[in-house]
């Protein structure tokens, strides 16, 4: 098989290079708009997504965005196995595309990588089985004709390594250029984000497991929460109805230096690459990329300017679930309303009131 490499240079959206890759993560798009495939993908990571993964595969492409040693942003369980031991693949579902053919693509670059790392056919799992997540969508419910026991019996019957692999030479960052309509890149990223609740609920450092998930769902008047793609679109938009943004920071232990994109999140910044670019040149950033280089340069100035009018404190934060975490506490919605009860907050339903209530009365212990 032939892998085309377009590599991104920054790891702002990445938790470093130390996976050991003892999982392989499987994925879909869940992105089915026409010419959405492996190419627009990974030309959404050169340009900045707020997500990463290591490869997309189409009917026609595998393209690697990522090193296999690189942990990226996939899995939704922050630090756990998914995100830090486990190499993402996402299988493209766009319309124009015969997704049978991308199945056996990914089954033929699964098979490479599992010969690699040394990877067992029972660590080859769902993107399901880190966050609760319904995905791979198809796969998990067989609606494309190919459901995840065929997927992974194809995997077993796979040639070891019969067919060589030839990695092409990286090209430029953002790739060639599209023969596809050039409306067609920003459309993808709007209908990811819009579409992607983990992610969504991530970027406003929200609490995105499944259980909190289902907790939000019951509150939400959503019956019967299974994580189903029908269930977390009508969940993220009453959500999102209800959001205010976060005016106070909150310093996560995932702020490390060189993170420009974590460094704004936790100030309630848009981090978005548009939105850096603009930032860089106010700050006399020439012809910003997205470099690393040019992330930590843009990060410290961000630093400076906050410093000036903001003194050095604890971290403060009107988020009970950042506080918590913060403080390495067990911040689930269960261990708050055991709190809550000790605390003699009644009925604890998780409301804002009532976490703001709570929030003051751990803070005072």
């Amino acid at each position: 098989m032939t892998i085309k490499q377009q590599l991104v240079s920054t790891r702002s959206n990445t938790y470093g290079e130390s996976n050991p890759c003892n999982y392989i993560t499987i994925h879909e798009t869940a992105n089915y708009s026409k010419g959405a495939g492996a190419q627009v993908h990974a030309n959404l990571q050169s340009n900045g997504y707020s997500a990463s993964w290591h490869y997309q595969v189409d009917d026609k492409a595998v393209i690697q965005s990522f090193p296999d040693n690189v942990q990226c942003w996939h899995a939704g369980d922050g630090r756990g196995k998914g995100n830090l031991e486990s190499i993402a693949i996402e299988i493209c579902v766009n319309l124009d595309s015969d997704f049978k053919k991308a199945v056996e693509n990914a089954v033929e670059l699964v098979k490479n990588l599992m010969i690699k790392h040394n990877i067992p056919l029972n660590k080859v799992v769902q993107h399901n089985h880190w966050s609760g997540k319904d995905c791979p969508h198809n796969l998990r419910n067989g609606y494309k004709g190919v459901n995840w026991n065929t997927f992974i019996d194809f995997v077993k019957r796979a040639p070891k390594g019969n067919k060589p692999v030839t990695v092409m030479p990286p090209t430029t960052e953002k790739g060639p250029a599209q023969s596809k309509p050039s409306a067609s890149k920003p459309l993808q990223m709007t209908t990811m984000k819009s579409e992607s609740i983990v992610d969504w609920m991530k970027a406003n450092k929200m609490d995105s497991s499944y259980a909190n998930r289902a907790t939000l769902a019951a509150q939400q008047g959503i019956k019967d929460y299974k994580g189903t793609a029908a269930q977390n679109i009508t969940l993220l938009s009453k959500l999102k109805k209800e959001y205010k943004p976060k005016t106070t920071t909150s310093k996560s232990e995932t702020i490390k230096s060189g993170s420009v994109v974590d460094y704004m999140n936790s100030e309630g910044m848009n981090s978005s690459f548009a939105n850096r670019k603009k930032l860089a040149g106010q700050y006399g950033i020439k012809n910003y990329s997205g470099t690393a280089a040019q992330n930590i340069t843009l990060l410290n100035k961000l630093k400076n300017s906050k410093s000036v009018s903001k003194p050095k404190n604890e971290v403060k934060t009107n988020s009970i679930v950042d506080w918590m975490k913060t403080n390495h506490m067990d911040s689930s919605y269960t261990n708050r309303a055991k709190l809550a009860q000790k605390y003699g907050i009644s009925g604890y339903k998780g409301t804002a009131a009532q976490n703001i209530v709570l929030l003051n009365k751990l803070k005072d212990k």
